[in-house]
């Protein structure tokens, strides 16, 4: 549960900077105005610039290729207070690939950074044992994602809350003997993060390559001191995007999401879970949280290793292919999983348009858990349709917020929802944080992927497409949480007061820019 208020003072500095800048600008123009013979040209001048300015802006937003609803908020806002409007989209709106990093960065670019899998062009995938729609959907997001399906050959343990998570987690790094992948989007140097971190620095101590990267917003947390302690050690250390000041830069914007662990090439761990106490039910916390973590071992870890070292280059400029971070190894196993990243330097929204595909293929039932929802209208609609096709939809959302304004966002797609049939549970033993999609009972993704437009378009994101073995003990977890959760009465969600209805209202406007 992120309550970053280093993070929240960041933001809201840069909004004050944008109302101060409004106002700087009036009372200088109304001084010279008043004192000087020369007003009128400056004048001139000035309302030139912030015209031109404003066009400019005004024309790159709606000349871009997204739907009209990821424009409107911009539109909006630039509308209404030009220039704050402008301030915060020089600064939260500006396209990632325009910047320097990206296009300095070419193997970032498609899949040029993925060189030990196949491409789609390259193998005849049949995945014996799956129906067809199973089978083309695993084939379309090898050609979404780039990463190959790996049939029979990745065995996945499904590790429920933190409890479950860090215990092998850390008897994983401790028997590393060759090198540590790291990247998570939120590290404390709290008591379950300064034992994590203890490991990699004692294992780094002993000659393992243990490379950490962590992101620059989601840790903003860590003191200088602990990221100097970090620094000192023997860690290949990086900060993924640091902002030293957030005015005008888009790095505040385009954060990494990932949670990715790799040991020794032939263990993995991915999902939702950062690595902080709130997570972890056996240490002293306010709430309960609910998160799951996936643990993979053989073939399909290698694109969980081709997948931090793309970060790595990114934030490095330096491109690791050594066939040393990928050996050969194979675990038994009944599934087929597949690797799906996404992020603002893919060419679509890759993770938002395989759940697409995945809810139009539904024949029964779409089982969702997400700590986030602000959805836009191909997954509203998606949805809605599956539902009036008689499909059994059930989306479980937090009952209680970690983010209050984001929770709103949350809240005020609900009524919409609960109109075409679908049935929303509010969880209510503590805070749930999982991010699990799940079809017919026979096809899931587990990530760090949730269900807004900050997952789908904004931040680099990981989840794993899956069938098989793991399917059965998702499932049942689902329907523990279902168990915890209250179903949301239409009528009386109806009923609530026109105030709370207004806020929310008001917050879904701004839904694909929050």
């Amino acid at each position: 549960m992120e309550k970053n208020i280093r993070k929240i003072l960041m933001i809201v500095l840069v909004i004050a900077i944008a109302v101060s800048l409004r106002f700087a600008l009036e009372f200088t123009f109304t001084l010279i105005w008043d004192f000087f013979d020369l007003s009128t040209a400056l004048g001139y001048i000035v309302r030139t610039f912030f015209v031109a300015l404003f066009v400019l802006i005004w024309l790159s937003i709606t000349l871009r290729s997204e739907n009209p609803h990821q424009k409107l908020p911009w539109l909006l806002l630039l509308t209404f207070e030009p220039v704050v409007g402008i301030t915060l989209f020089l600064t939260f709106g500006r396209n990632f690939k325009n910047s320097f990093r990206y296009r300095n960065r070419p193997l970032m670019h498609s899949d040029g950074y993925i060189t030990r899998e196949k491409r789609p062009h390259e193998v005849e995938f049949k995945l014996f044992g799956y129906d067809d729609n199973t089978q083309e959907l695993f084939h379309v997001a090898h050609h979404l994602s780039h990463h190959q399906p790996f049939l029979n050959n990745t065995s996945i343990d499904v590790l429920k809350n933190g409890e479950t998570f860090y215990p092998d987690l850390k008897s994983a790094l401790k028997r590393a003997e060759k090198f540590i992948l790291f990247e998570f989007f939120i590290v404390r140097a709290d008591r379950r993060g300064r034992e994590i971190v203890d490991i990699l620095m004692r294992k780094a101590e002993e000659g393992v390559d243990v490379k950490m990267i962590i992101d620059g917003l989601g840790s903003a947390r860590l003191s200088r001191s602990y990221l100097r302690k970090i620094r000192n050690s023997k860690i290949d250390f990086i900060v993924n995007d640091k902002i030293y000041f957030p005015l005008f830069n888009t790095r505040i914007n385009y954060r990494n999401h990932r949670k990715i662990v790799v040991v020794d090439g032939h263990t993995a761990y991915t999902g939702g879970m950062n690595i902080a106490n709130e997570y972890d039910n056996t240490i002293d916390h306010p709430n309960y949280f609910r998160d799951t973590q996936l643990k993979l071992r053989g073939k399909a870890v290698m694109s969980l290793t081709a997948l931090f070292f793309k970060d790595y280059y990114y934030n490095t400029n330096d491109f690791l292919d050594d066939i040393f971070y990928y050996p050969e190894y194979n675990a038994k196993s009944n599934n087929v999983v597949q690797v799906l990243q996404s992020g603002p330097d893919s060419d679509a929204a890759t993770i938002r348009n395989l759940y697409l595909k995945m809810i139009l293929m539904a024949k029964r039932s779409i089982k969702i858990m997400t700590p986030y929802m602000a959805l836009d209208q191909e997954t509203l609609t998606a949805l809605s349709i599956a539902a009036q096709s008689g499909i059994d939809v059930e989306i479980i959302i937090p009952g209680e917020p970690d983010k209050y304004l984001v929770y709103k966002v949350t809240k005020s797609f609900v009524s919409n929802l609960l109109n075409h049939n679908i049935k929303i549970y509010q969880y209510q033993k503590g805070f749930c944080h999982a991010k699990v999609f799940i079809v017919d009972d026979k096809i899931a993704s587990v990530g760090s992927y949730n269900l807004d437009n900050r997952s789908a378009v904004i931040d680099f994101e990981v989840t794993m497409l899956m069938a098989g073995d793991p399917l059965p003990r998702l499932v049942d977890d689902f329907e523990q949480d279902k168990k915890d959760s209250t179903l949301i009465d239409p009528e009386e969600w109806a009923n609530r007061p026109l105030i709370i209805r207004l806020v929310e209202g008001v917050m879904s406007i701004f839904s694909p820019i929050i």
